[in-house]
């Protein structure tokens, strides 16, 4: 990974959530560039939410933050646990992390990030069409 990497979140690991392990590995490893959507929607999994692409000709927009990663091989061993990521065995994973274009919103500029989506059926989850885990979860 030579180039420079970002990552967008969505969930648990925004800034606002609160404060755990997670965060302090996002601190440790990457640099907050500020909140930013990307195209995608919104599910309620558990107490944490999952996202999955959207289907052609839907326009649902995620929001979340955009990081700048420092060191983004330690980040992502830490990251892939956290979300049952296993990159040897994706189709067993509960996310898998792909690349997706990310607009900043303190500048309009488009990124392209990494992101965890939901690996999983969706079909009995809440959608939650503003794709805004803290003000639609947290009401």
């Amino acid at each position: 990974m030579g180039e420079t990497e970002y990552l967008f979140v969505y969930g648990t690991l925004l800034s606002e959530y609160g404060d755990n392990d997670s965060h302090q590995w996002v601190r440790k490893y990457a640099e907050f560039l500020g909140k930013a959507t990307i195209e995608g929607k919104m599910y309620m999994v558990d107490y944490y939410p999952g996202i999955i692409p959207c289907s052609k000709g839907e326009r649902f927009c995620v929001k979340g933050e955009l990081y700048k990663l420092h060191e983004p091989e330690q980040l992502f061993s830490l990251l892939d646990r956290y979300e049952e990521y296993n990159p040897m065995d994706p189709a067993h994973s509960e996310y898998v992390r792909k690349k997706v274009n990310a607009v900043l919103k303190n500048d309009g500029k488009t990124y392209e990030a990494w992101v965890y989506y939901f690996n999983q059926s969706v079909e009995d989850l809440e959608f939650m069409p503003k794709g805004d885990f803290l003000n639609e979860y947290h009401k």
